[in-house]
């Protein structure tokens, strides 16, 4: 069996997955139970890639995807009814993403100037915005403001850490931070809106296609993660 792997070429793996990710958007746009049966598969083949790309097992991966598709399950379906579900599993999630950046927070910084700080300290005031916005916009209509004010603020705290690594290392993969960051708050943004406010088609597919364009990031991150790591990195970024 694992000979065989040995011969599964792990870009083809990637492929069938952001396949599924496809027929996940297509498939619950057209027919919701056909979306929520490819569902997944995509998380399942983004496993296999990283196993095929580094040959062997990653438990914090693996809990970040299972706690994620959990999550993303109830939040497809109905976000205040599974509001508490979603929440719990949301901070499982991020806690296993923290938990992988703390190595890399820990690397040599490089030099930080003024002039690297305007871009995304915009993006992170646009960012704060928008999350205290929909705080005070929703407060009065979730089911559990405690975890509500919670989640908002890891929320922001772990887009800060994806913003923040990029600066201090500027290894190419760290450039995935900013999807990984930015596509976890719009999804998190839209998913509130369509359950709040604009129960549209457009909302739950823009919706799905942040899900997809997350894990996608996350899974080829934890592929080049070792480089990140490397001593290399610390000294030539």
């Amino acid at each position: 069996m694992k000979r065989r792997i040995q011969f599964i070429k792990p870009s083809l793996v990637l492929i069938t997955g952001m396949f599924c990710c496809l027929l996940f958007i297509l498939g619950s746009s057209l027919i919701i139970d056909l979306g929520y049966f490819f569902q997944p598969f995509f998380y399942l083949f983004f496993y296999f890639y990283y196993y095929t790309a580094l040959k062997r097992h990653n438990i914090v991966f693996a809990l970040f995807l299972i706690t994620a598709y959990i999550g993303e399950v109830f939040l497809i379906i109905d976000v205040h009814k599974y509001f508490v579900e979603i929440i719990v599993m949301f901070i499982l999630a991020a806690a296993a993403m923290l938990y992988t950046f703390l190595p890399i927070l820990k690397l040599k910084s490089r030099k930080i100037t003024k002039e690297m700080l305007v871009e995304p300290g915009i993006g992170l005031i646009f960012c704060v915005y928008t999350v205290i916005y929909l705080m005070t916009m929703y407060y009065e209509l979730v089911p559990n403001k405690f975890l509500f004010i919670s989640g908002a603020i890891l929320l922001l705290f772990f887009t800060m850490v994806c913003f923040l690594i990029p600066l201090r290392n500027r290894h190419p993969s760290n450039v995935y931070l900013y999807l990984i960051g930015g596509g976890l708050l719009v999804e998190a943004i839209l998913a509130f809106l369509y359950t709040y406010s604009l129960s549209i088609p457009i909302i739950a597919v823009g919706t799905k296609i942040a899900i997809c364009v997350h894990k996608t990031c996350v899974t080829l991150y934890f592929v080049s993660i070792d480089e990140v790591y490397s001593d290399e990195s610390r000294e030539g970024y």
